[in-house]
């Protein structure tokens, strides 16, 4: 029994949050979108770029949380 459930929901908050607001819509587009034109296209590019953006953010707020708990800073707290 917990108290504090601080890192479970960061690490779930940062993963679910970024990937629906930067990496599934990007990615949604990028499959609508005209598959004929090149990567680097100017109607291309932006969303690839977004979609990049949203992972190193998933990943950076992943690592953050992660950091948390092996290091003892989120330790759980007992209700008393």
């Amino acid at each position: 029994m917990t108290c504090d459930l601080g890192v479970m929901l960061e690490i779930t908050g940062g993963v679910s949050a970024t990937t629906l607001a930067f990496i599934f819509p990007t990615v949604c587009y990028l499959k609508l979108a005209n598959r004929e034109k090149p990567w680097h296209s100017k109607e291309r590019l932006p969303a690839i770029l977004c979609a990049c953006f949203g992972a190193t953010v998933m990943l950076i707020s992943l690592m953050i949380g992660l950091s948390k708990t092996w290091s003892g800073a989120g330790d759980a707290k007992v209700c008393v």
